[in-house]
């Protein structure tokens, strides 16, 4: 597998172009009444590895946060023109043969950065600043980061009640007596889902988007000794068999589920 350090070095000059390109497109909007630009996504984590099409055109987008300023009732019809991909919940624009996916709104100040569903204050903590000339932004992110750290402390301590309660001898009894071995399975794979947020609490992070998640866990720099070969272990599964499940729930418990309550013990 080809890690997110290894496609960084890998797209680093191409990722720079990207970035340069991102440049002159919001030099060539109108920011009178925007107060900060972030660039989001995997151009900001320097690992957009987008296909190139026929037609010479990538097959993705760049992720922009734009907040306007306070009051402003301007919309993003206003700056960037009409949404060219209206199927898609954000606003996309091409310039320059480069995709744009803006995500257009108020100042994300703290109040609102702590109502988002996690993989959005995932993408708003991995974002770069781009435009943001009265530090307004820079500001109220130490606000914020503030509110994420015992936010996170208390996403890992219920990701970890989560997970127990998921296989407790309650919970698989349930089950077991059902001889309905294939749902075992299914709440393990939740569990262990919960499993890797957990990491990333420990690590200071917010988890990304499930389908993302358990790729982006190998980058964490606390994990389980043999990660990549204990994760692959607990995920492989034979879902009518019992003798499956019990091998892949002590996988889970004992390296996983392990090492992340001796290290929270720690902290």
């Amino acid at each position: 597998m080809k890690t997110k350090e290894v496609i960084i070095e890998q797209q680093k000059d191409f990722i720079q172009k990207m970035k340069d390109k991102t440049s002159t497109f919001i030099n060539s909007i109108d920011k009178s009444e925007i107060e900060t630009i972030l660039l989001s996504g995997s151009v900001s984590r320097g690992d957009y590895f987008s296909q190139k099409k026929e037609n010479g055109e990538y097959n993705g987008m760049v992720d922009l946060i734009v907040m306007r300023k306070n009051g402003s009732s301007i919309t993003a019809e206003d700056i960037f023109g009409a949404n060219q991909e209206p199927e898609i919940p954000f606003h996309c624009i091409k310039f320059d043969g480069i995709w744009f996916e803006i995500l257009f709104t108020d100042f994300i100040d703290t109040d609102m950065f702590s109502k988002f569903e996690e993989p959005r204050k995932f993408s708003v903590l991995e974002s770069q600043i781009l435009y943001d000339p009265n530090n307004s932004y820079k500001n109220e992110l130490v606000k914020i980061n503030q509110f994420v750290k015992e936010d996170l402390e208390n996403n890992l301590t219920g990701s970890l009640g989560y997970i127990h309660y998921l296989i407790s001898d309650y919970k698989k009894d349930r089950w077991y007596r059902r001889d309905a071995f294939i749902q075992l399975h299914e709440n393990l794979n939740t569990a262990i889902r919960a499993g890797i947020r957990a990491l990333f609490y420990l690590n200071g992070f917010y988890s990304p988007a499930e389908d993302r998640a358990i790729y982006y866990s190998h980058s964490l720099q606390q994990l389980p000794e043999n990660y990549a070969e204990v994760i692959s272990k607990a995920c492989n599964q034979k879902t009518d068999s019992e003798e499956d499940y019990f091998r892949r729930e002590k996988i889970f418990m004992e390296n996983i589920v392990g090492f992340i309550e001796k290290s929270k013990s720690c902290k």
